[in-house]
């Protein structure tokens, strides 16, 4: 009997960790983060899902922000004739400096010390830029998955409203996947009111009649 219920237990759940909704959840809660996967394979397939879930924000986020965008005013061919029809006052030659001479000048110029450093900092370190917006994403998951985890008695609710600006990118996922209630007990008991409120004796309720009894019935003890 015992082994029975093993092999059943192991076969309905046995594919829990790569689905994704599930994963991905379990990383963003505070609580567990990547500490219960069975194996490093399946959590290292749980980080590869939560980035992509962050690259889906990233883009979504990226398309709102160039749909917003004004595009800038384009120059009529009126205007360039207007500008082109102007007189152009010629500046004095001897105010012209020439090519040969500001180059020498500049070549000439000494550099100073502090720019040396600061050319001796770019050779070594090389001079990459700020990074894009996933690699900034995947520091943070990393700093993120490397504090310790919180007690399991803790709100994780509490942790991403203090850590929000800590770890934006991973927040943001935090909240699409922690919002949603992890039971269908308040569905079910939704469902057993409807079942008591429409019944053979009130079969002709509409359904906006149904929606509003249904939502007295339940919130109406809140008021009172």
């Amino acid at each position: 009997m015992k082994q029975t219920l093993l092999e059943a237990v192991n076969r309905r759940f046995s594919s829990t960790e790569g689905e994704p909704l599930y994963s991905v959840a379990t990383l963003v809660d505070p609580r567990y983060k990547d500490r219960y996967f069975t194996g490093a394979v399946t959590a290292n397939d749980a980080r590869d899902a939560l980035m992509r879930e962050i690259r889906k924000v990233e883009l979504l986020n990226d398309g709102a922000a160039s749909a917003t965008t004004e595009p800038a005013a384009s120059t009529s061919t009126e205007d360039l004739a207007s500008v082109d029809a102007e007189p152009v006052d010629a500046e004095p030659a001897e105010k012209v400096p020439r090519r040969e001479e500001a180059a020498g000048s500049s070549q000439s110029r000494p550099k100073s010390s502090l720019m040396a450093l600061y050319d001796n900092i770019l050779k070594e370190q090389g001079d990459s830029g700020t990074g894009s917006n996933s690699d900034v994403a995947l520091v943070q998951m990393q700093k993120y998955l490397k504090e310790p985890t919180i007690s399991r008695s803790e709100s994780p609710f509490q942790f991403w409203g203090k850590k929000h600006d800590s770890f934006p990118a991973v927040a943001a996922i935090a909240v699409r996947f922690l919002s949603a209630p992890s039971t269908s007990v308040e569905s079910e008991r939704l469902f057993s009111t409807t079942s008591n409120v429409v019944d053979e004796k009130r079969n002709r309720l509409t359904a906006e009649m149904t929606e509003m009894i249904i939502f007295l019935k339940k919130n109406l003890t809140k008021f009172s």
